[in-house]
């Protein structure tokens, strides 16, 4: 796919403030509470991870992860337990990055594969070409990756969704704006400014954008891209309804140099840009919705050379160069200064949400530090919903339903299954998914009908088996992970047992069940709606919890899964099931052994 040669000139405005750079120079930093010597100080745990690090730490609900040169990707609390270790095949690369606590890791360079938080790999796939940087991760689940020259999308289920040729690419990583679209930073200059080009999250080439300067550094947030320019000037991109973007705001740093790391924080909903200035570390903390600074303040001396890891802690931020670290609050308060070992000692460096600093270390071992054993008040935000999915279902006239013309014809249900077989279909890709999700909710909503109504028409699913069990098996091959919640309320609709076979069937070939509705939904079908006799639907059961807890290995979600099948072992249930439920739960306990 090339590049269309419109782009949209100056998207961003940018905003100099260059009397403040002045005042930058007065700014000194407030003494530090507490100052740690790490060269001295006995870590309060230590983990031996088989190797020097290769990658970065990447933050789990459980700790981290890391992946080392001995092949050996590790899991570890953020307390020093090691939870799991697992060999990954191939060479291991500086690239990973976390979905919940699913890990896309890549090896040999062009390979990524995901990996379950148990540490199994659920697939591998070739790109064909040398990735460059992280994977990023789309809000259903689907992963970008990008080469020298080359933009790819994968869905959950590992098949390649889109792959489209660019320019040679620059190294900032792929960015995501709220709507689910993607900057694609492009290496060469227009006019000595840079160009990022945009693309849908279906793979279609939207326009290319050319900002007014040189961007230094760049990161996604719920609000979309933010973005530093080497001249000073920070902003924030946006998505528009017309699919394309837009500068919601800009606004002038007081600096004469671009911020090296840009840091936002879900707790407070502010950003960090960190700027170098003289040889002093500046944060200025700004309102990422409106662009309005907020403060301003030195935190050190990191320059951007030495720059390490910036992250948000629960409190405020933390920022480590290769000498030394600290964590701050919005305010410019800093909690604690920390000494680091030499840089010769040690490979990467973390700081976990426990309050600890991670260092993989050259001699194989991680080792914790607890810098903060006191509680930190944090600001509280409402939690917003999770945005799961990048589509909506169409509205469809009743009228021509009730006529049998369905949004999903068998003719295009046949186009997309051939789709969902071959993959690389890019753009259709937003099509398919609005149909399926239309006669999801369609079929949902035909039994909710029927129960709060009792009308005597005649249900469409009901009466064609054969187009019910095509849109459960297309539901099942998308590759996302939204229609697992279609799944777990179909479960617990009142269906006739042949459709509920179905349903059951396909869930588990689907296998991703985020938050356990699917197996909650199964765990009440055999305590309270199928019958110890019913033998073909209660291995059904069977197989597909145990296909999810393959999936999602979460020992949560395992012992859901074992509690359903030893259920199964009552003396009630037809002794074939008996069998077959202890059948299925040795395949799980073997699954915790590896």
């Amino acid at each position: 796919m090339k590049h269309s040669p419109i782009s949209k000139k100056n998207l961003i405005k940018a905003i100099l403030v260059s009397l403040l750079t002045a005042h930058c120079s007065l700014l000194t930093a407030q003494t530090p509470q507490r100052t740690y010597d790490l060269t001295k100080l006995e870590p309060n745990w230590q983990a031996v991870i088989g190797g020097e690090a290769v990658s970065p730490c990447v933050a789990t609900s459980y700790g981290v992860a890391l992946l080392s040169d001995g092949r050996l990707l590790s899991a570890c609390t953020g307390s020093g337990t090691v939870i799991w270790q697992m060999s990954i095949k191939g060479r291991p690369s500086p690239y990973i990055s976390s979905f919940g606590d699913f890990l896309y890791v890549v090896s040999d360079g062009t390979k990524i594969n995901l990996m379950n938080p148990s540490g199994k790999t659920l697939w591998t796939s070739n790109t064909q070409f040398q990735i460059t940087n992280s994977p990023v991760v789309g809000i259903d689940g689907r992963v970008f990756v990008q080469g020298k020259k080359q933009i790819a999308c994968y869905g959950l289920d590992g098949k390649r969704k889109w792959k489209a040729d660019s320019s040679e690419l620059g190294n900032f990583p792929i960015c995501q704006l709220e709507d689910g679209s993607i900057l694609v930073f492009l290496k060469a200059l227009k006019n000595n400014q840079s160009v990022a080009a945009h693309y849908s999250a279906f793979g279609k080439w939207l326009e290319d954008i050319t900002f007014s300067g040189i961007v230094s550094s760049v990161e996604s947030c719920e609000n979309g891209v933010l973005i530093s320019l080497k001249n000073g000037s920070i902003g924030l991109v946006t998505s528009l309804p017309d699919g394309t973007a837009a500068s919601k705001w800009v606004n002038g740093s007081g600096n004469s140099g671009g911020a090296f790391k840009i840091c936002y924080s879900k707790t407070s909903g502010n950003t960090a840009f960190f700027f170098q200035n003289g040889s002093k570390t500046e944060a200025i903390i700004v309102k990422t919705e409106s662009g309005e600074i907020q403060n301003r303040f030195q935190v050190g001396q990191i320059a951007s050379s030495d720059f390490k890891i910036a992250r948000s802690t629960q409190s405020g931020f933390f920022i480590s160069g290769s000498y030394s670290a600290c964590e701050f609050l919005e305010s410019g308060t800093i909690l604690y200064a920390a000494l680091l070992p030499p840089p010769t000692k040690w490979n990467a460096i973390f700081y976990t949400d426990k309050n600890y600093i991670i260092l993989a270390m050259k001699d194989w071992t991680m080792k914790g530090f607890l810098m903060n054993d006191v509680p930190k008040v944090s600001k509280k935000t409402p939690s917003k919903a999770q945005k799961i999915s990048y589509i909506k279902s169409i509205e469809y006239d009743s009228t021509a339903m009730e006529l049998g013309i369905r949004p999903l014809t068998n003719q295009k249900m046949a186009e997309i299954s051939q789709a969902f077989k071959n993959g690389d279909y890019g753009e259709k890709e937003k099509e398919y998914l609005e149909l399926l999700k239309t006669e999801a909710e369609n079929y949902i909503k035909s039994y909710s009908t029927e129960s709060h109504f009792g009308t005597d028409e005649v249900n469409f699913f009901a009466e064609n088996a054969v187009f019910t069990q095509n849109l459960l098996y297309l539901m099942s091959k998308t590759g996302t992970r939204e229609f697992s919640l279609f799944y777990a309320r179909l479960l617990s609709t009142e269906l006739d047992k042949s459709q509920l076979l179905s349903v059951i069937s396909f869930a588990g070939q689907l296998g991703y069940d985020e938050d356990g509705y699917m197996l909650a939904a199964l765990e009440n079908l055999v305590l309270n709606k199928i019958r110890p006799n019913e033998t073909t639907l209660l291995k059904a059961v069977c197989d597909t919890t145990y296909q999810i807890c393959l999936f999602m290995g979460r020992p949560a979600l395992n012992r859901r899964g074992k509690n359903i099948l030893t259920h199964l072992f009552f003396p009630s249930y037809d002794q074939n099931v008996q069998v077959y439920a202890r059948k299925s739960l040795e395949k799980m306990i073997n699954l915790e052994k590896k």
